[in-house]
């Protein structure tokens, strides 16, 4: 038996036999064509490009309703794949260098690929997978070749270095149980399939393509993030009784999608959804969101920066889809590892403490207002809120303001409909912000606090560094005296404060939230019936008990072996 631990990116739990799946080489030689076959290649390059885009709108036509998100991927490759700039750039190399169609594009697709690959940012870095596929349907096409998919018996789990999202949709859901690859992380459109799809995946792993066996039995626990290769008879019999119970676990949650928020003594809770891509919206609301309360619009940014209109659309897309639920724009948070190098314009020691977020803005306020004119005509059409990220002064808050001021006074000149009162709020995620927040209170109309960033600046650890990994402690007491003192100060002012980082989509801390004041969270979409499940089995005198007892441990493993065991209790089927 064998334990690897990867990142959990879609939760469940599942057994069966391991398919290794290997990267699909196909080798392409340098090759040149005569001068006067530049015509002829060139209407090879077409007829291939066509066919590729009719194999993508054939695997989108085979698609079920329930994934969307997962035809949103696929048409952006299609459209991709079929976009003018790209083929003129093939093109320029069958001209001026007389490469074979194949050789010409495989160079522009790979320039690409390197390109994103060495981006700090993971999301983008995460979009260089989606060019291997785009890369792949439009070599086989020029080649001749089909594509033979793995063979998928019943309970098959997929192993291999990676899978690209136009692999991913075409597993066979009947049989696939679940995946486990060498790459990948939260962000990839993989992963984002992966729950879309609603089964479980790890990715992350490094080796597994090269340590399992095709026909070994394998666990995937999409939960803690471990794959478990030929397990012995204890472990099997356990993962086989927790597969089961996450199952009807699910099944459940199913049922009381609909069912209100609400605790045992009467307190209705607010539960909305955080989400990277516009499609996710439609997975927010099938899981019972009642708004998103973090609308992230870095994905904007992905292949340039976007106009006015750009932003404008997306706005209001979103808001037609949420059918008069409340959108909370977050405006640009690009910086640290969000595509810092290409926004900034040069390399920083540390981009973490430099030029990011709400500080780039001001260096680039070109960008900054475009999107607030996006922002603010879109809140004509729905209930938007603005979010400002990582403020960490008060001058900052207000030199914000005083450009969103200007911008509302030239829309009213120029008779564009915008809500004059649009909520206006900041993330708090910067130590100076949260101890300052009975003073911020009295500028803003809301706040969400990023825990995320809150406890990596709090506790000086970056969480995604493996050595250090361990001291990111969401139940340090620093934090929760933190989180205490933004509740307070918000409930003080009567203005909203919700908790939109991924503390809040943790269902062992939804307890402890709750006592600590909070009525209002922002979580993954996948984790909202999980965390409705165990607001109605709370009680508010019971959630108040238990934030005094971790408020009074002087450390982060008193209070999280305390919350673990109470919420065992609730929700056993979960543990």
């Amino acid at each position: 038996m064998e334990t690897k631990k990867g990142i959990p990116v879609s939760p469940g739990i599942c057994i069966g036999e391991a398919v290794v799946v290997g990267q699909e080489d196909i080798k392409i030689h340098r090759r040149f064509v005569p001068r006067s076959k530049v015509k002829s290649e060139m209407e090879r390059l077409d007829r291939g490009v066509s066919q590729a885009v009719a194999e993508i709108d054939d695997e989108i036509s085979r698609l079920g309703e329930d994934l969307k998100i997962t035809r949103q991927i696929l048409e952006s490759h299609r459209d991709m794949m079929a976009d003018a700039a790209l083929r003129n750039e093939i093109v320029d190399r069958i001209q001026t260098k007389l490469n074979s169609a194949e050789y010409a594009a495989s160079q522009v697709l790979r320039g690409y690929y390197r390109r994103f690959e060495e981006m700090e940012s993971e999301y983008i870095a995460e979009r260089a997978h989606d060019l291997v596929d785009i890369e792949r349907k439009m070599l086989r096409a020029l080649l001749g070749k089909k594509l033979v998919p793995a063979t998928q018996a019943k309970d098959t789990v997929i192993v291999g270095h990676n899978l690209t999202p136009g692999e991913t949709a075409a597993l066979d859901r009947k049989h696939v149980t679940g995946f486990a690859i060498d790459v990948g992380g939260r962000t990839s459109h993989t992963a984002i399939m992966a729950r879309a799809m609603q089964i479980p995946a790890v990715v992350g792993l490094e080796d597994v393509s090269h340590i399992v066996s095709g026909g070994e039995r394998v666990i995937v626990d999409g939960y803690t993030g471990l794959v478990i290769i030929d397990p012995d008879r204890k472990t099997l019999e356990e993962y086989r009784r927790r597969a089961l119970i996450s199952k009807d676990f699910y099944r459940g949650l199913h049922r009381e999608i609909r069912l209100p928020a609400e605790t045992v003594d009467g307190y209705e809770i607010n539960i909305a959804a955080n989400i990277e891509l516009p499609d996710e919206i439609h997975t927010a609301l099938e899981w019972g969101a009642r708004g998103v309360g973090l609308y992230r619009t870095e994905f904007l940014y992905e292949k340039q920066e976007p106009n006015e209109e750009t932003h404008f659309r997306t706005y209001r897309k979103a808001v037609e889809q949420l059918g008069g639920r409340y959108l909370v724009i977050r405006t640009l948070d690009a910086g640290a590892d969000k595509f810092h190098r290409e926004m900034v314009g040069y390399n920083e020691r540390n981009p973490f403490l430099g030029c990011r977020s709400i500080r780039l803005c001001f260096q680039r306020p070109e960008l900054f207002r475009a999107q607030l004119r996006a922002v603010l005509r879109a809140s004509s059409t729905g209930p938007v809120q603005l979010m400002l990220p990582m403020v960490s002064s008060l001058d900052e808050l207000r030199r914000a303001k005083g450009i969103i001021k200007g911008v509302e006074e030239e829309l009213e000149r120029e008779g564009m409909p915008f809500d004059h009162n649009i909520p206006i709020g900041i993330m708090v995620e910067i130590p100076s912000t949260a101890l300052m927040a009975d003073l911020f209170a009295k500028e803003v109309d809301f706040f969400s606090i990023g825990t995320n960033d809150l406890i990596q600046y709090c506790l000086a650890v970056d969480r995604v560094n493996e050595r250090v990994a361990h001291l990111y402690q969401p139940a340090h007491p620093a934090i929760l005296r933190l989180i205490l003192s933004v509740i307070e100060a918000a409930r003080r002012q009567g203005i909203d404060v919700s908790i939109c980082g991924e503390m809040s989509s943790e269902p062992i801390y939804t307890i402890l939230l709750l006592g600590l004041g909070l009525r209002s969270f922002s979580v993954s979409p996948i984790a909202i019936p999980t965390v409705k499940r165990l607001i109605r089995k709370v009680n508010m005198r019971d959630a108040a008990d238990v934030a005094r007892t971790c408020l009074k441990y002087e450390s982060a493993e008193e209070s999280q072996g305390f919350l673990e065991t109470r919420v065992k209790s609730l929700l056993p089927d979960l543990f």
